[in-house]
């Protein structure tokens, strides 16, 4: 249940681009600042707005990573958003910036006010082009922060290792119109690959698994 006692929404897990759209945070403090970052490694374009920031999100000001207005939130601030994260923790301000969101359909995160939300931040661990995202609706951070720090320290990560290796398998196989079950997919991907490309055997193992993998193969039907 949320924080007014109610029960938690069941979130539609999605990936976003946010590449050069314009992503408005609200508060310039630790967490914004954290927000921030998590935004500028997604190439968005951050505009802070707070009356004070700390070090980092001046360093960032500064050196012309974000935009920042050195003021109190004020209603139109998210007229160009695309999203909007709110990091005060004034009531009255969060609500009147949800009120806002709501009315100009701005997905907003309000940190730690899960019912004023319309997306949620899960808790994130990358490797390479693999990203994997945990979330417990909410309900407990903690958990999720727990998840992601259990999968960063377990070998499972390290199969992200891979990616690239199936990702030309899967061209090479669209070039050759054929088409290989998700279930087969799935036995090719083993440890034995996984270790050949960490011992830079990319060659070979790019070899082994398109010969695993055509073996299961078939022709995609003709349209």
């Amino acid at each position: 249940m949320d924080a007014r006692g109610g029960p938690l929404p069941r979130y539609y897990p999605v990936f976003i681009d946010v590449t050069e759209r314009t992503c408005v945070v609200i508060g310039g403090g630790n967490i914004g600042q954290e927000k921030v970052e998590k935004l500028l490694e997604s190439d968005a374009n951050v505009l802070v707005i707070s009356p004070a920031v700390n070090k980092k999100v001046q360093d960032l000001a500064d050196a012309g990573s974000i935009a920042w207005e050195r003021r109190k939130y004020r209603p139109g601030d998210l007229q160009d958003a695309f999203i909007a994260i709110a990091a005060t923790n004034d009531n009255t301000v969060n609500r009147q910036i949800a009120d806002e969101a709501h009315e100009r359909n701005v997905l907003l995160n309000v940190v730690d006010v899960t019912h004023l939300c319309t997306f949620i931040a899960p808790s994130v661990a990358r490797r390479g082009e693999v990203t994997i995202a945990t979330s417990t609706g909410g309900a407990s951070p903690a958990l999720a922060r727990t998840f992601r720090e259990k999968l960063t320290s377990s070998r499972i990560l390290e199969y992200a290792d891979l990616a690239p290796v199936l990702a030309g398998a899967r061209a090479e196989l669209r070039a050759a119109s054929l088409v290989v079950k998700p279930d087969h997919w799935q036995t090719q991907i083993t440890e034995e690959l996984l270790d050949m490309v960490q011992a830079g055997k990319t060659d070979e193992a790019r070899q082994k698994l398109m010969d695993g993998l055509i073996s299961g193969a078939t022709p995609t039907a003709a349209s």
